[in-house]
């Protein structure tokens, strides 16, 4: 069976490359939902768990009743512990960011944002807390405000083994991880991958981004398969002419309100 990728672009897929057997350890900064467009719920449904980082409250409570194994922390994570403004987008909440000029963008695209203060931490501190093993990635999508993220981690003590951050653009910040020793692998056309230099290796693995070579469906793709499935589990064991029958009657649905109803009584009574 394919593997089913439920990230925006294929992350877990690229991944799933990397780790393609066993149990592993994520921490994922910037979570966001914990199924649609997740770069973790393929490795949770797996087996794996991790430290899901979501400070907007809405999607946190649906992140914290979704992952019971993971560790799920409702704060923002900075180079530094405190109180910061953070932008929230409600219309588009996986934009919300603590990046002022993130939240400018956001205004300029006719999008409202409500200034709300939010505890924020480091990367060094949750690592100290909370982390109990290697750690396997480490996947960040700050919305602008991925240098203080890089910045307030402890890359000598904690060193994830892969580091997947969202950057369309050239980033400010990528000499904290070549300093420290990480090894550039692939741009995605979203993401920039890096290996620490004790897993060289698995460059090899980072030669592309997703394709069809990984054998895989997205999961919007499988649900709607799915949801045809169903659709068509109701014709199951009819009769050609009760078949025949509901195909003319659906050729009136719209000219006939009621007609559903109709069909789904004629096949149910067939």
């Amino acid at each position: 069976m394919p593997m089913i990728s439920y990230a925006q672009n294929g992350e877990d897929v690229v991944l799933n490359r990397l780790f393609p057997d066993g149990d592993g350890f994520y921490i994922d900064v910037g979570a966001h939902d914990p199924i649609n467009n997740s770069v973790t719920h393929h490795f949770y449904e797996r087996g794996w768990r991790g430290i899901n980082v979501e400070p907007e409250p809405r999607v946190f409570a649906r992140l914290d009743r979704a992952r019971p194994r993971d560790r799920n922390l409702n704060v923002g994570l900075s180079d530094r512990s405190g109180l910061m403004d953070f932008h929230d987008s409600p219309a588009a909440p996986g934009w919300s960011s603590f990046s002022d000029a993130h939240a400018e963008n956001l205004r300029a695209r006719g999008l409202k944002v409500q200034i709300t203060p939010v505890h924020v931490t480091t990367l060094a501190e949750v690592c100290r807390a909370h982390v109990d093993r290697p750690i396997d990635f480490l996947k960040v999508d700050a919305e602008g405000h991925e240098q203080e993220v890089i910045g307030g981690a402890d890359w000598k003590r904690w060193r994830p083994r892969v580091v997947l951050i969202e950057a369309p653009w050239a980033p400010p910040w990528e000499h904290l991880l070549l300093s420290n020793d990480y090894l550039f692998g692939l741009f995605d056309g979203i993401n920039r991958y890096y290996v620490r230099e004790e897993d060289r290796g698995m460059l090899r693995l980072l030669d592309s981004g997703a394709n069809f070579t990984d054998d895989y469906v997205s999961h919007a793709h499988w649900r709607e398969r799915e949801e045809l499935r169903a659709r068509l589990a109701v014709y199951e064991g009819l009769s050609p002419r009760s078949i025949l029958l509901a195909r003319r009657l659906a050729k009136c649905y719209r000219a006939v309100p009621l007609l559903p109803k109709l069909v789904h009584k004629v096949v149910s009574a067939a």
